[in-house]
């Protein structure tokens, strides 16, 4: 039975705690969806300032937020730094998103079947 103070949970949670936190922005959300959908294949400060109708510096933090929570990667290209899907992060975002809400379905199944 897993422990909800152990070592092991607590560190995905942290992990998803910032997770969450990145992506608890409509702005942020927006951009996951545009790129996601590849109306978008990679961004821009510029090109997302424009696409989102917000000024250069937002647009810049809400990239940097993305990049943190390693959502994003940069790549500099001459004047520009392009933001594309950090794709190992994703899938390591993704398990621990599983693992959580293995455990909520887990118990959910137990008290229904308990029902």
């Amino acid at each position: 039975m897993l422990r909800i103070n152990s070592e092991y949970t607590l560190e995905i949670s942290k992990d998803l705690e910032e997770l969450f936190k990145a992506l608890s922005n409509i702005n942020r959300l927006t951009l996951v969806y545009i790129l996601a959908t590849g109306e978008m294949e990679r961004v821009s400060v510029t090109e997302m300032a424009k696409k989102m109708g917000l000024t250069q510096p937002a647009a810049s933090q809400h990239l940097k937020i993305l990049k943190t929570a390693n959502i994003l990667n940069a790549k500099k290209q001459g004047n520009y730094i392009y933001y594309t899907f950090n794709h190992k992060a994703l899938i390591n975002h993704k398990e621990k998103i599983d693992f959580l809400f293995g455990c909520v379905f887990t118990k959910c199944d137990k008290r229904q079947k308990e029902e």
